[in-house]
Formats: C-alpha cells, sequence, structure tokens
C-alpha cells in the first residue's frame, strides 16, 4: 500500500518513552492510533519538533516497530536533528507526518525470508522480520555493523522464531568482517532451499546494496531493497530524493523516480546500480 501526504493530517503526539538500545541508537516510542493502524513494514515517517526552526526541515524515519497504538522508531545520532531526539523525555511533544511510502511486499507461503540489515538499515528490517513470522514463514536475518555495541538487540524477534546470525567488523561478536562477507557465506550454504522461494530483503549503506545487489543477481534470487535519502517534504514536492530507475522504454535507458512517494521500497532490477553512490 502507498501513501501519500495528501490525505493525511499532521499528528503531534507526546513521547511515550526515549530508550538508549546501543551505542549511538535510541529507540523513540508514542502513541498515535491512526497512523499506527496505516502502518505497514517499510513506511516511513516525516519527524520534527514543534516550535523548533533550526534544524528547519523533518527528518525521514522508518517505522520500526508497532505494538497496538504505540509506534516506535529508531534513531542514530548522526547530526543536529537526531541529537535534539535524543534529548527528549517522556510528555515531550513530537510533529509527526506519516505514514507514507509504498513498502515491502511480503511473500505468502512457504516463501523463505532473507533479511540483511547494515548499520542503521535494521530500522526499515525490524517491523517486516514481525510480520514474516507471524506470518509463519521462516525468516533468517544478517545483522552488520562496525562493532558488537552497536547491535540493537534482536530478542522479542529471536522469541518469534527469527534465525539472527551477526557479522562486526571489530570481531567483538558473531561473524568478523562485512555482513556481505557474510550473506556469501549463508548463499553458499542454502542447505537445499530454492533462490525461487526465497525473497530477501535489504537496508543498508549504497556499498552494501551494490554488492548485495551483484550477488543476488548473480544466484537469480529475488530482492526488495529500501533505500535511504535526504527529504525535505517526504511526500514528492521538492523532488529532492530521486533515484536512478532502470527504464528500457527511455532514451537513456533510466530515469528519475522519488524514493519518497515511488519507494523507498524498489526491486533488484529496477534500480540502476551504477548510480548508486
Amino acid at each position: 500500500m502507498s501513501v501519500t501526504a495528501g490525505t493525511l493530517p499532521v499528528a503531534i503526539p507526546s513521547v511515550l518513552f526515549n530508550r538508549h538500545l546501543a551505542a549511538g541508537n535510541f529507540l523513540l516510542a508514542f502513541d498515535e492510533p491512526r497512523l499506527a493502524e496505516l502502518v505497514r513494514p517499510g513506511h516511513f515517517l516525516m519527524v520534527t519538533l514543534p516550535g523548533v526552526h533550526d534544524p528547519l526541515l523533518p527528518r525521514p524515519f522508518a517505522v520500526y516497530n508497532v505494538e497496538g497504538s504505540r509506534i516506535e522508531i529508531l534513531c542514530k545520532k548522526i547530526g543536529k536533528g537526531t541529537a535534539l531526539l535524543s534529548l527528549l523525555r517522556t510528555g515531550d511533544p513530537l510533529q509527526i507526518l506519516g505514514p507514507l511510502g509504498n513498502g515491502f511486499r511480503i511473500p505468502e507461503p512457504p516463501a523463505f525470508c532473507l533479511l540483511l540489515a547494515g548499520g542503521i538499515g535494521i530500522a526499515s528490517l525490524h517491523l517486516l522480520a514481525k510480520h514474516s513470522l507471524r506470518r509463519g514463514l521462516p525468516t533468517v536475518l544478517l545483522y552488520g555493523a562496525k562493532s558488537g555495541r552497536e547491535i540493537v538487540p534482536m530478542e522479542e524477534l529471536e522469541s518469534m522464531g527469527l534465525e539472527l546470525r551477526i557479522a562486526v567488523e571489530d570481531g567483538t561478536r558473531g561473524f568478523q568482517g562485512l555482513v556481505t562477507d557474510l550473506f556469501l557465506r549463508f548463499v553458499k550454504d542454502m542447505r537445499g532451499l530454492s533462490p525461487i522461494h526465497t525473497t530477501t530483503f535489504v537496508c543498508g549503506p549504497p556499498a552494501m546494496l551494490r554488492q548485495v545487489a551483484g550477488i543476488l543477481k548473480a544466484k537469480g534470487m529475488d530482492a526488495q531493497f529500501s533505500l535511504e535519502a535526504r527529504m525535505a517534504c517526504g511526500y514528492g514536492v521538492c523532488q529532492g530524493c530521486v533515484t536512478r530507475a532502470l527504464d528500457p522504454a527511455h532514451p537513456q535507458g533510466w530515469q528519475y523516480r522519488k524514493v519518497c512517494t515511488e519507494g523507498p521500497v524498489f526491486g533488484l532490477n529496477e534500480i540502476d546500480w551504477q548510480a548508486i553512490e
């Protein structure tokens, strides 16, 4: 389901909690029944602070989790905007627009779901894993970060049956190396799993996405990628979040598509991977 801002009012809920989860990562929660009813895995929200003009523009955040009417977003403290969000306390107001974007297409049984998350890319895949497990789909998450300290706990999903495999570059936890290295090892030992019945979902930094895309194409596997992009509006007006998508009918063989309204989820063969920076 694709949702655009034209039919969505701005919500101003209060913060329920703001919890530190891992190095630089915090979980921000608020109660908003209308949004919670509409949210699907892969949707995102545009978030800002009422009355704050520096930074002026809202920031896009994937919906990390939904429990009843409670919505949670996972944030990584990077710049001024996320630094302000990290300081919020219970009762502080938020300004929310959403849910936005097209979301993931979850396959039907007997599909096998393989999720690849690089760093904060886990924010886009957590809710997807929850939904796939609730459908009874075997689900594996390959989750990579620079250090074990940056890995966000996955106990709830593991209790639901998630198979979690971790790769960290500093060797402090799980497999030592990049998540793409772990992915290569996994696809070489898929224990009879058919690529036809395996859907791969990916979110992470551009270099990771390009490498994973190359491996998937070589293996003939289906995949959906959630792209991260800078956004000013979130609903297609500013056109500042475009990416190059393949289009055989176009004279150049590609055309620009907006990540906010035509994504953020794209199929493996939709993206012009040479243009991904």
